[in-house]
């Protein structure tokens, strides 16, 4: 078994200085970080790293519970332990209620953390990483809108089949959008083999993915989402992991078609891919939801420098200029797709702006979208 990773957060600067004094001390503890904002805490929980997280006794319980039910899921891999000058009963059912590991009375004395540890040690044996495989270089691209109705799909389809035209690689769409994922649709695809089945069958080698992958006219492959929105709702978080792994292992591009909001699975694959785009119209919630997303990305450590934000309908006239919103995003819109009527026709009719109106400016902008990938040095400019 490997060595424990430990984070410490806790607001009092003495109490770090004598907590770490004492985790250090403990042989079985692998890396100790630690943190004074316990809004970390939110970014742990959000990458699963399995990890012993030791809140410290400055932090109530009443601080993170927002935030511990909303990642609850994490806390398979995230063990919590609430460091408390005093344990009352009404702490410790917090804590149960909470999910929370394991509550020490502080200062702690080294029989009780090493007993919370050994308590601990299950989940780095099950999570024990693999060894290392052969390396496939697949660029992984994510689109995400924190809104729907974005035009999030439609950008993904026809960026991916401008990519497969360009580089004349191995170009796969993984729409992730379980639910009401409009990949198959809007290429006018009634697939016979969807996710679901793949995820039944439980089989990722490159012959079954060659089955399920379905492969339009343009070249590009796509694994769509379920037909029945009942079924989406039955693949499990580690099924998408393994579906993603091994879609990997066989494409040079990858592009994600994400749903909107911050997902178990989208937040995954967020540490996986190298570039992200951001979806945004202009209108105040998408707006508002651009700006904290950034936040949160910046908090997950995703490169910056990787990041693209498309304003879609950018020519609209709502009386909000583009120069406002990057005013309040506090930095500039990569890319313009201006309003245009052959985006409902192509997608009414199943056929992608790329290929029935390669000259529209709908078409110009999205090919724009393609310098990030070759070696541009600056944003791009529309």
């Amino acid at each position: 078994m490997r060595k424990i990773p430990v984070i410490l957060i806790e607001k009092d600067e003495k109490n770090i200085q004598k907590i770490l004094s004492q985790l250090r001390a403990s042989s079985s503890l692998n890396s100790i970080k630690f943190s004074n904002n316990i809004f970390d805490l939110e970014v742990v929980l959000a990458k699963k790293n399995p990890t012993v997280v030791f809140i410290g006794p400055s932090y109530s319980i009443s601080e993170m519970e927002e935030m511990l039910n909303l990642y609850n899921n994490s806390l398979g891999y995230i063990k919590i332990v609430l460091l408390s000058n005093e344990i009352s009963a009404e702490i410790l059912r917090s804590a149960i209620k909470l999910n929370f590991h394991d509550v020490l009375e502080y200062p702690f004395i080294e029989k009780d953390l090493k007993a919370s540890l050994d308590r601990a040690a299950h989940i780095f044996n099950e999570f024990e990483e693999p060894e290392d495989k052969s390396v496939h270089n697949c660029k992984k691209i994510m689109f995400f809108s924190t809104k729907g109705g974005s035009g999030n799909t439609f950008l993904a389809i026809n960026f991916a089949i401008a990519l497969k035209a360009k580089t004349k690689s191995e170009v796969i769409i993984y729409d992730l959008n379980y639910q009401f994922g409009d990949v198959a649709l809007m290429l006018n695809i009634y697939p016979k083999n969807t996710i679901y089945d793949l995820i039944s069958l439980n089989k990722y080698d490159s012959e079954t993915l060659d089955i399920f992958l379905t492969t339009h006219n343009s070249g590009i492959r796509i694994l769509p989402s379920p037909i029945d929105p009942a079924q989406g709702e039955t693949i499990k978080f580690y099924a998408s992991t393994s579906v993603f792994d091994a879609l990997n292992q066989i494409g040079d591009y990858l592009i994600i078609d994400s749903p909107f909001g911050f997902s178990e699975s989208v937040l995954s694959f967020i540490e996986q891919i190298n570039y992200i785009f951001l979806v945004a119209t202009k209108d105040v919630p998408s707006v508002k939801n651009l700006k904290i997303c950034l936040q949160l990305l910046e908090r997950l450590k995703f490169p910056m420098e990787n990041t693209y934000v498309i304003l879609n309908r950018a020519d609209s006239k709502v009386d909000i200029e583009t120069e406002e919103i990057e005013k309040t995003i506090a930095r500039r819109i990569d890319i313009k797709i201006p309003s245009d009527r052959i985006v409902p026709i192509s997608i009414n009719k199943g056929i992608p702006a790329i290929i029935g109106a390669p000259r529209s400016l709908v078409s110009k902008n999205i090919y724009k979208m393609l310098d990030v990938l070759f070696l541009k040095k600056e944003k791009l400019k529309v």
